[in-house]
């Protein structure tokens, strides 16, 4: 995913190796086996759904290094003795051990990787978007992004997006314009059976996505996972005054299922108008029976697609 735009309004991120090889690619489990299921690799490793390759497995974030302190599988179930995750990572800072470097907490398999430089680099199906160093599905823009050719562009990210740049872009921390991604690296989106997202779609574009302080009265049981979904609408459109009337908003669960937002998630207290109805905030609760992290896809209907790993 481009992180430029994935980490608007945030602190940029950074992160540390972990040369044994939980939550990276380079040490033990660089180039070992490769698999189609957990049953193809041996004790004490599980198969990497998107690297098809057997990585060392963890039962606990106990087993994980600070660069990748979270244990679960892909699909954000969290690790256990009857089924073990892989370490994953959560920013690029932990990736680079607190400082900035040619490392990057990657979407695609939710590891520390080297930044990539071309596709070659990627794991199979994935593209090099070379101005993130990230690995990402679809797109033609350098990657799967569906930007409209005004990367680089100066804006300012304090003002509405996307600000001077182009439908299909977002202005980053930098103050530069960068094409924002179609998303398909969870499971979330991949099963959805959502068609390709491009510049040339009319859909509200999702900019950012911030993980909230978790509000628990939201969920009767399980635990809360609490999140905020920035999206700007396409040009010449706006967002109605009423949360009911929002169009096509989805929530993803990892099989694929839609749920709709509006109707199922998001209260009217939630949903928040920015610059004459043109940007939008919704925030809201997301109930699960996972302990400590979930991975939630987020889209609209001819938007792009969102992948975020939710943490309590």
């Amino acid at each position: 995913m481009t992180l430029g735009t994935k980490t608007l309004w945030l602190a940029a991120a950074a992160a540390a190796l972990f040369a044994m090889g939980c939550g990276e690619t380079s040490g033990s489990d660089a180039g070992t086996d490769t698999c189609s299921s957990d049953a193809n690799c041996a004790t004490g490793k599980v198969c990497h759904p998107v690297l098809k390759e057997c990585v060392t497995s963890c039962t606990g974030s106990a087993d994980c290094p600070s660069s990748a302190k979270t244990c679960a599988k892909y699909d954000g179930t969290p690790g256990s003795t009857s089924a073990p995750g892989f370490c994953q990572c959560s920013t690029d800072q932990l990736c680079n051990d607190g400082s900035t470097g040619d490392r990057v907490c990657s979407t695609a398999t939710k590891r520390c990787e080297n930044k990539c430089t071309s596709s070659s680099m990627c794991p199979s199906g994935y593209t090099c978007n070379t101005g993130t160093g990230q690995c990402g599905m679809g797109g033609t823009d350098a990657g799967s992004d569906a930007g409209t050719g005004d990367a680089g562009i100066t804006c300012n990210s304090t003002n509405a997006q996307p600000d001077t740049c182009g439908y299909g872009s977002a202005c980053t921390s930098s103050n530069t314009c960068e094409a924002i991604t179609d998303d398909r690296s969870c499971s979330n989106i991949a099963n959805s059976g959502r068609p390709a997202w491009s510049s040339s779609s009319t859909g509200p574009v999702i900019f950012n996505v911030v993980d909230e302080a978790d509000v628990a009265a939201d969920c009767t049981a399980d635990n809360p996972f609490t999140v905020t979904v920035y999206a700007y609408a396409a040009p010449g459109q706006t967002f109605p005054p009423n949360k009911s009337n929002l169009p096509g908003f989805f929530y993803y669960t990892s099989s694929g299922t839609a749920v709709d937002i509006p109707t199922n998630l998001l209260r009217t207290t939630g949903y928040t108008l920015y610059s004459g109805n043109t940007v939008m905030g919704a925030k809201f609760t997301l109930c699960s029976t996972a302990t400590s992290s979930i991975v939630a896809g987020f889209g609209f209907t001819n938007g792009n697609g969102w992948c975020q790993t939710l943490t309590r």
